[in-house]
C-alpha cells in the first residue's frame, strides 16, 4: 500500500500522568475530562505498540465510558482495540466480531460516528486480508456516515487517507480524483470548526490530501498537476527521516519514474531505502525495492536488477512461506481435503518456485550473453578467443536451464490437467437446468476467472401438490467466496452443500444463513475465509419474498421497467463471526417484477484502462434493454461485460441469477 497513516490523535494527545488525571476526573465527576484522559491513554498505548495494555485496559474503559455516556471517546477507544487485534495480535476473526458488535451498538444508539468508525474498522480488516474491493466499499460507507456529523470528527481524515490508498492500489484514479474534491472541503471545514487545532494536525491533514492528489494526477498522467501538489506536500516535511518524509520520497520517485526521469527517480528511491531495512520491516522494504526494479529496468541496469530480484525473492519467500504452509494445512483440515489434493497444492507451490528460479537463471545467463556481446564488439581481436570461450560456456549453461524449464513445464501441464477436471466437477455443482413452469422464470450462470472459482449459486423448489394450506416455494442463493482458485472453490463447495441441505428442510433464509455461518466459522477458521451470500425464499402463490443478505451486493429489482437496488440490512458475511444471529427481511410482493442477483465480477469488471463496469452502467442497461426473459437478461449482461473488458483478463468470477414470478391479471 502507499502511505502509513499515523492517527492525528497521536499528534494531538497531551502528555498525561494518567493515573492521577483519571483519579482527579472521577473525584470531580468531570465526565468530559475523564473521557479525554482515557482516550489519550489508549492512544499512547496504541501508538507505542503496547498491545497488552490495550487488551487489559480498554474493555474496562469502554464500560466506564458507556456508563457516563461519553460516546465520542467510547467509539474512538473501541477502534484502538480493533486495530490492535488487526495489526499487533493478528486476530482478524476477533477483530471482525468486535466490528460487528460496534456496528450493532452504534446502530442501536443511532450514532452516526459509531457506525462510521465500524465501517472504517471493517475496511481495515479487509485491507489486512488483501480484500481490496470489500475494503474500499467499507471505507466508502464509513465516509457516508461520518459526513453526516456536525461538527466533523477528526478521524474522518484517517478514513480518507486509507480509502485513497486503496483506490490508488486498485488503479481507480478517476474515483480517487473525485474523492479529493470532498476531501478538501472536509479538511477546510475541520479547520474552520476547530480554530484551536494544532499546526501539526493541520499540516498532516493537508499533507495526506496532497499525496492523494499526486497519486490521482500520476494515474491520469497529468504530470504538471502532480508536480504542483508534490511541491505543496513538501512544505509539510520538516525532517528527513520521519514518516512524512518516507511517504513523500516514495511518491516523488513514482512521479519521476512515470515521467521517464529515471536517474532522479533512482536518487529519490535510494533516499527512501535508507530509511528502512529488511530487519526492521520486510514488507515495507519489499514495497520500496519493487519500485526500484522498475527504475533499474528503465535505466537498463540489468545486472543490478538481477541481483535485486534475487534478494527480493528470498525475502518474500521467507516472509510468506510459514503463513502459506499454515493456511494450506488449516484449509485442508477444515474442508477434509484428501491426500491427492494436498499433493497437487504442494506440486503447484514447487512448480511456481522452480519457474521463478529458472527465470532467474535464464535472465542471468542472458545478461552474461549481453555482456559478452558487448565485449565482442569493443575488445580488440587479440581477446576474441577468450570471449568465444565465455559464450560457449554460457550456451551450455543455457541449454541446462532450458532442460530444467522443460521439466517444470511438464509438471505445470499435469497440474493444469487436474485443474481442468476440477473445473468440470465444480461446474457440475451449479444448476444448468431450471424449472419449466408457466408461473416461474429462473436462469443463472457462473463464469470463473481462473480454472476454478469461488462464486456459487443454487436453488431448491419445494413443491406441495395437493397439500391444503401449503403453496410451492422457491429457495435460491448466490454467493462470492473471499479469494480465488482452489481454496475458494473448496469453500464454495461446502457452502453450496449446506444451502441445499438446509433449504430442503424449508427453513427461513435468515436461519439458513445462521446455520451455514455456524458450520463455516469459529476459532478454527484462522485463514479468514468467508462468503458473502444473498438467500431468498419466494412464495409461488402470493409473490411474497423473504430474504437475508449476508454482506453481499444489493440485488436489482425491476418494477415497471425501472431498475432499483434493494435496500438491505448490513449483515456480516458468512464464516466470520460464530454464533451470529442473521436478520431476515421481506418484500410483500414481487409478482411480475424480475429480481437480478449478481457477484462483483459484474459491476467491478475492468477493461484495459482499469475502468470498472460500475453500478450505474448496470442500472442503465437494465432500463434501456427491455426485459424479455431471465435468460435474455443474464446473457445480455454477460455480453456487455465482455465488450467492456475489450480483451482484458477477467479480474474476478462472474455469476448472475435472475428470477421472476409470473401471474396474469395481477394488480
Amino acid at each position: 500500500m502507499g502511505s502509513i497513516l499515523m492517527p492525528l490523535s497521536a499528534v494531538a494527545a497531551p502528555k498525561y500522568h494518567f493515573d492521577e488525571e483519571i483519579a482527579e476526573a472521577k473525584k470531580n465527576h468531570d465526565n468530559k475530562k475523564l473521557g479525554t484522559v482515557l482516550l489519550a491513554r489508549a492512544t499512547v498505548f496504541f501508538n507505542n505498540g503496547m498491545a497488552d495494555s490495550i487488551l487489559l485496559h480498554v474493555p474496562e474503559d469502554l464500560q466506564t465510558l458507556g456508563e457516563i455516556e461519553q460516546w465520542d471517546a467510547y467509539y474512538d477507544i473501541w477502534s484502538h482495540l480493533i486495530n490492535t487485534l488487526i495489526y499487533y495480535s493478528n486476530s482478524k476473526n476477533k477483530a471482525l466480531r468486535e466490528v460487528q458488535a460496534m456496528f450493532e451498538d452504534a446502530k442501536k444508539r443511532n450514532n452516526e460516528k459509531g457506525m462510521g468508525i465500524a465501517y472504517y474498522m471493517m475496511g481495515n480488516v479487509y485491507l489486512n486480508m488483501n480484500e481490496l474491493d470489500e475494503s474500499a466499499n467499507a471505507y466508502k460507507k464509513g465516509l457516508e456516515n461520518m459526513r453526516k456529523i456536525s461538527p466533523l470528527p477528526i478521524i474522518i481524515t484517517e478514513l480518507y487517507s486509507y480509502y485513497g490508498d486503496v483506490l490508488n492500489e486498485q488503479k481507480r484514479f478517476k474515483e480517487l480524483d473525485e474523492l479529493t474534491v470532498g476531501w478538501k472541503e472536509d479538511v477546510q471545514k475541520l479547520i474552520m470548526e476547530n480554530m484551536n487545532r494544532s499546526e501539526a494536525q493541520r499540516e498532516i491533514m493537508w499533507f495526506y490530501y496532497n499525496i492523494a492528489c499526486i497519486q490521482a494526477a500520476i494515474g491520469l498522467e497529468d504530470f504538471s498537476r502532480a508536480q504542483r501538489f508534490l511541491d505543496d506536500a513538501y512544505r509539510f516535511v520538516h525532517s528527513e527521516d520521519d514518516y512524512l518524509s518516507a511517504t513523500w520520497l516514495t511518491t516523488a520517485a513514482q512521479l519521476r519514474l512515470k515521467q521517464g526521469r529515471y536517474m532522479e527517480a533512482l536518487y529519490l528511491n535510494t533516499r527512501r531505502m535508507s530509511l528502512v531495512t529488511p530487519d526492521e520491516d520486510k514488507a515495507i522494504y519489499l514495497s520500496v525495492a519493487l519500485q526500484r526494479t522498475d527504475i533499474l529496468s528503465g535505466l537498463h541496469r540489468y545486472e543490478e536488477l538481477s541481483n535485486l530480484y534475487q534478494r527480493m525473492y528470498f525475502l518474500k519467500d521467507s516472509l510468506n512461506s510459514a503463513d502459506t504452509k499454515n493456511q494450506l494445512a488449516e484449509m485442508n483440515s477444515i474442508l477434509h481435503v484428501d491426500e491427492l489434493e494436498r499433493e497437487q497444492e504442494r506440486l503447484k507451490m514447487e512448480q511456481e518456485r522452480e519457474q521463478f528460479r529458472s527465470m532467474l537463471i535464464i535472465g542471468g545467463l542472458i545478461l552474461v550473453a549481453m555482456v559478452a556481446f558487448i565485449v565482442f564488439r569493443t575488445i580488440a581481436a587479440r581477446r576474441l578467443k577468450k570471449a568465444h570461450d565465455q559464450l560457449q560456456e554460457t550456451h551450455e549453461e543455457l541449454l541446462t536451464a532450458y532442460d530444467q524449464l522443460e521439466e517444470t513445464t511438464t509438471a505445470k501441464e499435469r497440474i493444469e490437467s487436474d485443474l481442468r477436471i476440477a473445473r468440470n466437477i465444480q461446474m457440475g455443482m451449479v444448476p444448468r437446468h431450471f424449472p419449466e413452469r408457466p408461473d416461474l422464470d429462473l436462469y443463472g450462470s457462473m463464469t470463473p476467472a481462473k480454472e476454478v472459482g469461488g462464486d456459487l449459486y443454487g436453488y431448491y423448489l419445494a413443491e406441495h401438490p395437493g397439500e391444503e394450506g401449503k403453496s410451492d416455494k422457491l429457495y435460491f442463493c448466490l454467493g462470492d467466496v473471499s479469494g480465488k482458485g482452489v481454496p475458494a472453490s473448496l469453500f464454495m463447495a461446502q457452502a453450496t452443500r449446506l444451502f441445499c441441505t438446509l433449504a430442503a428442510q424449508e427453513m427461513m433464509p435468515a436461519e439458513i444463513a445462521t446455520r451455514i455461518n455456524n458450520a463455516l466459522s469459529g476459532e478454527d477458521n484462522e485463514t479468514g475465509m468467508f462468503v458473502t451470500m444473498f438467500l431468498g425464499l419466494l412464495d409461488l402463490e402470493t409473490g411474497h419474498l423473504d430474504f437475508c443478505n449476508a454482506g453481499h451486493n444489493p440485488p436489482v429489482l425491476l418494477r415497471d421497467g425501472k431498475p432499483e437496488f434493494v435496500e438491505m440490512i448490513p449483515n456480516a458475511p458468512v464464516g466470520i463471526i460464530p454464533e451470529l444471529d442473521y436478520e431476515g427481511e421481506e418484500i410483500a410482493d414481487i409478482t411480475n417484477c424480475p429480481l437480478f442477483v449478481y457477484t462483483d465480477g459484474l459491476n467491478e469488471a475492468e477493461n484495459r484502462q482499469q475502468e470498472q463496469f460500475s453500478d450505474e452502467r448496470l442500472l442503465e442497461l437494465m432500463e434501456q434493454v427491455p426485459f424479455e426473459s431471465c435468460q435474455q437478461t443474464v446473457e445480455m449482461l454477460r455480453e456487455e461485460v465482455e465488450k467492456h473488458r475489450d480483451g482484458a483478463e477477467p479480474n474476478d468470477d462472474l455469476t448472475m441469477l435472475c428470477v421472476k414470478f409470473i401471474k396474469e391479471n395481477h394488480n
